[in-house]
């Protein structure tokens, strides 16, 4: 079987559906894209494009590509929240025909084609794929990777791979072409770019080495025997080299700029303290969290999550054709599950990287279930469907009930349930008239459907009637000459604020005596204040100030104000004008 163009093309189209659509409708969500995206605001206006800062001060959290992906964003699709997310968006496409091709190439095409419809049409594709975070240059960069490692090593001829014939061999030439791919996703979140992803190659390489038929003796000397043939088959020196090579000319200017405190802070606290211990509240068990963030991340699919696994631990113990690409995933997703999950600080967000393989794995499945190659899991693939029809139930009842909540007026996010209460009687009523394609078709719709409505319509129908965004909206449409100060106020506070002034000056205080000098030397400064110490600096600021308008921001249900002067006073009044428009 050959790999069809056409398979690509259709994985590419439900990609796209589920990450394209209303794009940049949405407000800049949680702390993580605003911070980022106003970090690259503010680069923007600096023109300087080797160290990131963030209200004036050094931002050391995470490596600089993230922002340059913001750049060209703004150069292509305007100042605005589609330019900020477009980059991460196209990659999260490229990641999904990445796994189809790898799918394809380990296993079989119609493999490939359905690993590339699990990719593109899980949930956290569709949120992590159009956030403006370094998590889908991340997950590109590193599938990248894999994939070059496949294509390194995959045989010419009609018997497929020719890992099964022994160990891996890399040349230099793709070693140091797999590094070049480990280098920018070193760029894009720091050591776990290059780390993990070789782990998981060097994982694989052993496995086959321990599984070689010529290799014989104690167990312990063939592990010891299979290490060094995994050394020198994948070449690790080659590929590190490689990866410094591309990452080394930027961490050396940022270095060089900030005398060592970007490096310093970046790889002690942000790197070596996430791992030992909790940041910012983000902890979770080391056995339970990531399996139950990746059941929620995976679905609809880990639906038949059990079956799944089933088929992987099958296939992984048999000699079959498809026993070496299996070795190849489950490295590839030991690699990054395992380490992050002894990890002090867990986020779900973490281990998207290993996404592809679970596709993989996926993939496999649904293309020998519908070839009745595991006739057993007929039975229980009815338990599936009925698991989707009842979270279909459990999302039109659940969803009113959170919006009423937290955000009225978005009840009608509950229709959403209808689409896998209708996908899940599609797909039994094809198992029952014995078409296994037809069901695994409704699955398929049924997971770009629900997906693509929760991501596109779910965050505005979240923030419809508030967020820092609406807040703004009281500020010229044309922008201002004067800086916007911020007291306690959330990310997105910065990157909407840097919106409306005219040079992107956003001043973060937590001061109220900083708050009310700034305002005096700057009398016609805006002021976004956290509503919870709003008495607190209001009481500082002058008699001509006054309350201009009052939101609620989500997730956190956090109240902002916007405090500025109303009386008529030299440069440009405050007036309540329509939201501001995109600058280019």
């Amino acid at each position: 079987m050959k790999i069809r163009p056409a398979d690509g093309l259709l994985v590419a189209a439900l990609a796209a559906v589920v990450l394209l659509p209303n794009l940049g409708g949405p407000p800049l969500f949680d702390e993580d894209e605003p911070r980022n995206a106003a970090c690259s605001l503010a680069m923007r206006a600096s023109g300087d494009w080797v160290v990131p800062t963030l209200n004036g001060r050094l931002r050391v959290e995470k490596p600089v590509l993230v922002n340059w992906l913001h750049l060209a964003g703004f150069a292509t699709a305007g100042v605005n929240e589609t330019g900020a997310r477009i980059g991460s968006a196209l990659l999260t496409l490229g990641t999904a025909l990445l796994t189809w091709r790898i799918a394809a190439t380990i296993f079989r095409p119609d493999v490939g084609l359905w690993a590339g419809i699990v990719m593109a049409t899980c949930l956290w594709t569709g949120i992590a794929g159009r956030a403006a975070t370094p998590d889908a240059p991340l997950a590109f960069f590193t599938t990248l990777a894999v994939w070059l490692f496949v294509r390194a090593t995959r045989s010419a001829g009609p018997a497929g791979l020719r890992w099964r014939d022994g160990p891996v061999r890399l040349t230099p030439a793709a070693a140091a072409w797999i590094g070049a791919a480990c280098g920018l996703a070193m760029l894009t979140k720091g050591p776990v770019g290059l780390l993990l992803p070789l782990a998981g190659l060097g994982l694989f390489a052993w496995w086959q080495a321990v599984v070689d038929p010529g290799r014989d003796g104690p167990a312990l000397s063939r592990a010891a025997d299979a290490a060094v043939a995994a050394w020198q088959g994948v070449r690790p020196l080659m590929i590190v080299a490689a990866a410094v090579a591309v990452a080394a000319p930027w961490y050396a200017a940022v270095t060089l700029r900030t005398e060592g405190a970007w490096l310093r802070e970046f790889l002690f606290v942000h790197n070596a303290g996430r791992f030992l211990s909790p940041m910012e509240g983000h902890s979770g068990s080391t056995f339970l969290y990531y399996p139950a963030v990746i059941l929620v991340g995976l679905f609809p699919w880990s639906m038949a999550a059990a079956l799944i696994g089933r088929r992987a631990y099958t296939v992984v113990r048999s000699s079959a054709d498809s026993t070496p690409g299996m070795r190849l995933t489950l490295a590839w997703l030991a690699a990054w599950v395992v380490p992050l999950s002894l990890a002090g600080t867990k986020l779900p967000g973490y281990v998207w990287p290993a996404y592809p393989a679970l596709a993989c794995v996926a993939g496999l499945f649904v293309a020998d279930w519908i070839r009745a190659v595991d006739r057993v899991a007929d039975g229980w693939m009815r338990w599936a469907w009925g698991l989707l029809t009842l979270t279909g139930l459990g999302l039109g009842i659940g969803l009113p009930l959170a919006m009423q909540q937290f955000a009225p007026g978005g009840e009608w996010l509950g229709l959403v349930g209808l689409v896998p209460i209708a996908g899940g009687i599609a797909a039994w009523a094809g198992q029952s008239l014995h078409s296994r394609r037809a069901a695994a078709i409704s699955w398929a719709a049924t997971a770009c459907g629900t997906v693509a409505i929760i991501v596109a319509a779910g965050p505005g129908a979240c923030g419809h009637a508030g967020g820092t965004r609406h807040l703004l909206r009281r500020l010229p449409a044309d922008g201002i000459d004067q800086p916007i100060v911020t007291y306690r106020a959330p990310a997105s506070a910065t990157f909407y604020a840097g919106l409306v002034t005219r040079d992107a000056t956003v001043v973060a205080l937590e001061d109220p005596d900083e708050v009310a000098a700034f305002v005096q030397d700057h009398p016609e400064t805006p002021v976004v204040i956290d509503s919870r110490w709003e008495k607190l600096v209001t009481a500082r600021l002058p008699a001509h100030y006054a309350l201009l308008r009052a939101v609620t921001v989500l997730p956190e249900s956090r109240g902002l104000v916007l405090w500025g002067p109303t009386e008529p006073s030299p440069g440009p009044r405050l007036a309540d004008t329509p939201e501001p428009s995109p600058r280019r």
